[in-house]
């Protein structure tokens, strides 16, 4: 039955997990508009186009579908993710508010475009759409480490931070970011002792993060220890941070110190 939307589906599926995308796209395509499938392969397709790097198709492809699902709010999201990716504020803002004028209450929507406005340095707007997504989802983790950690960042209702973190610790007590947030909370507190437990802690979960090696480098160094923090910091480096002029700079400061 090589028209069957099932039969495709679950194959382009299966193509994928074997690493073999181009083949797995080939049948996704199969799956027909009116399939029980269908948002799911097209969901697939885009998420499939975005890890092997090809933008520009897997924007064009979700173009297309959108053409003829101009309403669907799962592809509009997808979209605006796009958008997001290739820093196209203006465009993911669009598109997003276009979902959630469809949906008011989507929460991934809410989130993606508070994600966007903070990528945006609209640090307001960004707090507004998070505390909306925990009116509408108060277990919601990620949205409660997302306001928990802005406010840290920007040294601003520090104690509320604190608790939106312990809050969404209760969710995901293991979550190497979510810990991360705590320490940071405790570091922007003067609490560097706590924080280094809990940085440390966050390292140990989520070892590849060039962030949370900093923040820990950024604590040792509050506590004078600047072995330990040139050595995280370095660390940070070799994890690809993405400002290495800074954590250079707070390598050449420690080291100028101690001579």
């Amino acid at each position: 039955d090589p028209d069957s939307s099932d039969i495709n589906y679950l194959i382009g599926v299966a193509y994928d997990g074997e690493s073999q995308s181009e083949i797995s796209i080939g049948y996704l395509k199969k799956v027909k508009d009116d399939s029980r499938f269908f948002e799911n392969a097209v969901v697939h397709i885009t998420a499939v186009y975005q890890e092997e790097g090809e933008i520009d198709q897997a924007e064009a492809y979700l173009a297309s579908v959108l053409e003829r699902h101009p309403d669907n709010v799962e592809f509009l999201l997808y979209m605006g993710s796009l958008y997001e990716e290739r820093e196209q504020f203006e465009r993911a803002e669009k598109t997003l508010l276009k979902g959630l004028s469809i949906d008011p209450n989507h929460v991934r929507l809410r989130f993606r475009l508070g994600v966007v406005y903070d990528k945006w340095q609209r640090k307001e707007d960004s707090i507004r759409e998070m505390k909306k997504v925990i009116e509408l989802a108060p277990d919601n983790a990620s949205a409660l480490n997302y306001l928990g950690y802005t406010y840290a960042d920007m040294g601003i209702h520090l104690e509320e931070a604190e608790a939106l973190i312990k809050e969404a610790l209760k969710y995901k007590p293991d979550d190497g970011y979510i810990t991360d947030s705590l320490g940071w909370v405790y570091f922007k507190m003067g609490r560097y002792e706590e924080a280094l437990t809990h940085l440390r802690r966050a390292a140990e979960l989520t070892p590849d993060d060039p962030i949370i090696m900093e923040h820990v480098g950024d604590a040792y160094a509050k506590l004078n220890d600047a072995e330990n923090a040139v050595k995280y910091y370095r660390i940070s480096l070799e994890k690809g941070n993405t400002d290495p002029d800074a954590v250079k700079g707070k390598i050449e400061a420690l080291q100028a110190e101690s001579q």
